[in-house]
């Protein structure tokens, strides 16, 4: 495989560019054309310069605000990146989600075959949903690794996918590559820091967000970023997107429209009601402080070329900083890519339209790898200040963190942290299928315990009580102090088996421990198991009155329910 990429200046330039490099004489060619200059003439016409040239070229364009070639950024300017295959072959299609609704299936049978290892795409970037349509089709091939981007502007107005013959506003252009000798890798780069307390988005439809905390949306931005924000949305809010898990993978959402009337905003991917969300902002000091770690990671897969589709908002917050990123790629092998309205990443486990976001493809025919080293630059604009207030963000923000949900006594999680953490398992028991357990605990007559040691050995007993529990269930478990003498486990997925062999572990733990001048500390328990359906209410209220029947059943016990 060959990369090679070149700016557009005219016509005759182009031509020469291509008979330079003896373009013809390629098996496969994959031209991508990233189009910061939003005019659809000038784009259809530069694909059919192209594939005059190049007949038998797969040709995928997208509109840009802003382009990347060779570790710059550059704006108003095309970039036209060629990919010479040897030993892979490419299909192509142009589809229109106004025109045609078996997209997928099309895909499915007429673009994917046994050996497919990547797949690229580029669709509009204000209209279609674009992130069912990534889920869909991962789940019909979890195995092809998914990159590409939506299409941008610079003014969230108007943007395009096009060829040689079409463009539409409202659909995608996909190829895919496939072969025996091709290797397909992906990754990306986030270095985004959540900042602020968990808020829950509590009315939302796909892409379209209501009310966050039971709060309208917009003024939700209002409150936490100000005025100057909310009355110049979406664009004022790039730098501080909304942070979630979602499959393990920290995913970043920025809004791409307003619904005035609705007090809403439109995001590039979708939420679901009860997702937990967080503001963010860019980690300054990671971006710039760990290019030769991130470098040496990326450095472990044979690459020939590099595709890379990054957020429009990471271009907008970090300016010419973001080159730092691009550079670590173009060391690695030739690059290019542009600026998207999210962007495409899938992995063996996951499928995610992800936002402020660098996402890349590395594709190699070769399985060899060649010793690179790192090509340093000088930051023109660093900010020692700024970077020293990035810091201390994220530090305060940490340790706040801490003081809002851990119990100063136990260095358990309290009881507000529970609230939230049962919100989310809630949410994830219903998308996946995975029932959770919930165990009540209340140490039997600790009353007496003050009353007969003072409140300091009561402390003590608590304190080592909490270590009891924490160093008997599993790193997936999650562990609160309710308040006084009561505790609280999540666990991860489990049944009723599970719950039994746990609790009674539990017991006999507690009889083992030194409550030393206590002579002898029992505790009683009540459990129960997520039911479909479960609101946090009501698994709290099973759990609550099989704990009161255990403690009016004679104690040192546990009730199922």
């Amino acid at each position: 495989m060959q990369l090679l990429n070149t700016i557009y200046k005219s016509d005759e330039s182009l031509k020469s560019f291509i008979t330079e490099h003896d373009m013809n004489k390629a098996k496969a060619i994959f031209v991508q054309i990233f189009s910061a200059v939003i005019d659809e003439e000038y784009c259809k016409n530069l694909a059919a310069l192209i594939k005059a040239e190049l007949p038998h070229a797969y040709i995928l364009g997208t509109t840009a605000g802003g382009v990347i070639v060779e570790g710059k950024v550059l704006d108003h300017e095309s970039v036209i990146s060629f990919s010479l295959f040897e030993n892979t072959s490419l299909r192509y299609e142009f589809f229109s989600f106004d025109e045609e609704s078996n997209v997928l299936d099309r895909i499915e049978n007429e673009l994917l075959v046994e050996d497919t290892k990547a797949m690229v795409i580029v669709s509009d970037g204000l209209k279609s949903e674009s992130e069912s349509f990534l889920k869909s089709l991962y789940e019909r091939r979890h195995d092809i690794i998914i990159a590409g981007g939506r299409a941008s502007d610079y003014e969230f107005k108007k943007t395009f996918v096009f060829n040689e013959e079409k463009t539409t506003e409202n659909g995608c252009i996909v190829c895919t590559f496939s072969g025996e000798d091709l290797h397909a890798n992906s990754d990306y780069i986030l270095k985004w820091t959540p900042v602020g307390k968990d808020m829950v988005v509590t009315k939302a439809e796909g892409p379209i967000v209501y009310e966050i905390d039971h709060m309208p949306i917009i003024d939700v931005y209002r409150k936490y970023l100000g005025d100057d924000i909310a009355k110049d949305l979406p664009a004022s809010c790039m730098p501080f997107p909304l942070i979630l898990h979602k499959g393990g993978v920290l995913v970043a959402r920025d809004p791409i429209g307003v619904l005035e009337e609705e007090n809403a905003l439109v995001f590039a991917g979708y939420f679901e009601e009860g997702d937990i969300v967080r503001f963010s902002f860019a980690n300054i000091e990671e971006l710039t402080d760990n290019l030769e770690e991130v470098f040496y990671a990326l450095n472990q897969v044979p690459v020939e070329g590099i595709y890379i589709y990054s957020c429009a908002a990471r271009k907008a917050l970090l300016k010419d900083k973001i080159a730092s990123e691009f550079n670590i790629l173009q060391s690695l092998a030739p690059a290019s890519g542009f600026f998207t309205f999210g962007e495409y990443f899938s992995s063996s486990d996951i499928a995610e339209l992800l936002n402020v976001t660098t996402t890349f493809l590395f594709l190699s025919e070769t399985h060899e790898m060649e010793p690179k080293e790192l090509q340093t630059k000088v930051e023109s604009d660093f900010d020692p200040i700024r970077k020293a207030l990035t810091h201390l963000v994220k530090v305060t923000s940490v340790e706040l963190e801490k003081l809002s949900t851990k119990d100063t006594l136990t260095q358990l999680y309290n009881r507000t942290e529970y609230l939230r953490v049962i919100k989310r398992k809630i949410v994830s028991a219903k998308r996946y299928g995975e029932p959770f357990g919930l165990i009540l605990i209340d140490i039997d007559f600790f009353k007496k315990i003050n009353d007969t040691y003072g409140h300091d050995v009561g402390d003590m007993v608590l304190r080592k009580f909490a270590k009891v529990i924490v160093s008997s269930v599993r790193e997936d478990d999650f562990v609160a102090r309710w308040g006084g003498e009561e505790f609280t486990i999540l666990t991860g997925k489990i049944d009723e088996k599970g719950l039994v062999c746990l609790i009674e572990k539990l017991q006999k733990k507690i009889k083992e421990e030194n409550f030393d001048p206590v002579s002898q500390l029992t505790a009683s328990f009540g459990a129960t198991i997520y039911r479909d359906g479960d609101k946090f209410e009501e698994i709290f209220k099973r759990a609550d009155e099989a704990l009161y029947y255990a403690k009016t059943h004679g104690r040192d016990r546990y009730e199922i329910r």
